[in-house]
């Protein structure tokens, strides 16, 4: 019981230093330099420009979704040095495999709306090209870890337009390889 504990708590810190370190850098900092600078490209919405604020919350609230699933169901944490230790496939990973990364994009995409700034839609497709990257090397690993478990879930859950039903296959402590 303790271990699981232990195993918990350090998925929790490391899920922490991922939210409150490393994405205020990139959804925050970075940004916030690309609308600072004094090359910076903009467009004018006018008052549609608010809409921005949904993208921007709704990015928030699934990325914090899914790292809570993360940390109580994968016993592990979105950095890379942290990984999960069970197949994360419950929650908002039933209906698409790359949440994550669509909460990040959907950030991005809501602050070049509200900031009118072609600068971060450049970012977003620079960041977007990166998660793509990412994902697939992700899936490579996934596949290695898990093997015909993650197959499975990956054959029947998209991995970046969500599906409106839900991935119906059980829960199971994958096996390692």
């Amino acid at each position: 019981m303790r271990l699981i504990t232990s195993e918990t708590l350090a998925a929790l810190i490391s899920t922490l230093a991922f939210i409150f370190l490393l994405l205020p850098i990139f959804y925050i900092w970075i940004p916030y330099e690309i609308i600072s600078s004094r090359y910076m490209y903009s467009f004018d919405i006018g008052i549609l420009r608010y809409s921005g604020l949904c993208f921007v919350v709704f990015g928030i609230v699934i990325g914090i979704l899914c790292s809570i699933v993360f940390v109580v169901q994968g016993k592990g944490s979105p950095i890379p040095f942290s990984p999960t230790k069970e197949l994360v496939v419950t929650g908002i990973y039933r209906y698409v495999r790359n949440p994550l990364y669509l909460a990040g994009s959907s950030v991005l995409v809501g602050e070049t709306i509200l900031f009118q700034s072609f600068g971060i839609l450049i970012y977003f497709f620079i960041m977007f090209g990166i998660f793509f990257i990412q994902a697939l090397m992700e899936e490579t690993h996934l596949e290695n870890e898990f093997g015909e478990t993650y197959s499975h879930y990956r054959k029947s859950v998209p991995g970046w337009i969500p599906k409106l039903t839900p991935y119906k296959g059980k829960r199971q402590v994958a096996i390692k390889h």
